[in-house]
């Protein structure tokens, strides 16, 4: 009921809606609208055109949505920490993909927390204790995390046999893990085990957690292991466990969605995938 916010939709002038208006009302023979003192409203005839056009439209918009929705694969992004997409979320994503070819997967790989208000990503790994406002959240394990070394290093340190020996070798740290990791470091974990004492040597501090594994599997020194990633290493002997002393914590890690999302076919279909790979794997809470 305004030519000039028409004319603000459209980006016309309100004059020119005015002249469009006249040169209908002049093709119909008949006038659509009264104009009053700062104000318009329609005529009967022009109510009955309104309500065709209103119909006409919307029967478009539902085509034109409908069209868009088969032409485009649906779409959903994954956030995850770096370790946890390179580690964990790789090795498995064909599975996925070859039970869901119709769904275009984007991992977003970041030690920094996601959020998931702000759509930074559709689905996101969450670690904590579950309280995340507007989130579904299902829990996928448990934190548990323990010493790791290369075979190699093992059998040149053969002194390695209880918590306190950790102070007299090379410890490999992970700086800069941000807020996704928690606070497990090798001071909290030794504190754990009843070690109060400072480390002997200089240990090697480095930014990237595949990379403190890297270097743990080149025998640089020990890491600390997060058993969803280094269970598996374990099994395979690229690692090893120098003490049987695992530290569970209370926080665990999480697969969520907002709540008004987890309904999508799409992000359902992922959650649910998530959580069969979990129950499938090997000491998984």
């Amino acid at each position: 009921m305004s030519f000039t916010a028409a004319a603000d939709e459209l980006c016309l002038t309100q004059s020119a809606v005015s002249r469009q208006i006249k040169a209908l009302e002049a093709a119909l023979g008949r006038p659509l609208f009264l104009r009053k003192h700062r104000a318009i409203e329609l005529t009967p005839e022009g109510r009955q055109l309104f309500d065709a056009v209103t119909r006409g439209l919307d029967e478009i918009g539902r085509c034109v949505t409908e069209l868009r929705v088969t032409s485009e694969a649906p779409q959903i992004t994954v956030a995850a920490s770096v370790a946890f997409s390179y580690y964990w979320l790789m090795p498995r994503l064909e599975r996925f993909s070859e039970r869901h070819p119709d769904i275009d997967l984007r991992v977003l790989a970041t030690d920094q927390a996601v959020d998931l208000t702000r759509e930074e990503a559709d689905v996101a790994v969450l670690y904590g204790e579950h309280a995340w406002e507007g989130v579904e959240a299902r829990k996928l394990f448990a934190e548990k995390v323990y010493p790791v070394c290369s075979p190699a290093y093992l059998r040149d340190h053969p002194n390695l046999r209880r918590p306190a020996d950790l102070l007299d070798q090379t410890l490999l740290h992970l700086d800069g893990g941000g807020s996704i990791w928690g606070a497990v470091d090798w001071q909290v974990w030794l504190a754990r085990q009843g070690v109060t004492g400072q480390p002997v040597r200089r240990g090697i501090r480095l930014n990237s957690y595949p990379m403190v594994l890297q270097g743990a599997e080149a025998g640089r020194g020990v890491a600390l292991g997060w058993s969803y990633i280094t269970d598996e290493m374990l099994e395979s002997g690229q690692l090893v466990c120098p003490l049987d002393l695992p530290l569970e914590t209370r926080h665990s890690y999480y697969i969520g969605a907002l709540q008004d999302k987890v309904a999508q076919p799409e992000i359902t279909a992922f959650l649910k995938w998530m959580m069969e790979e979990c129950e499938a794997g090997e000491g998984f809470a």
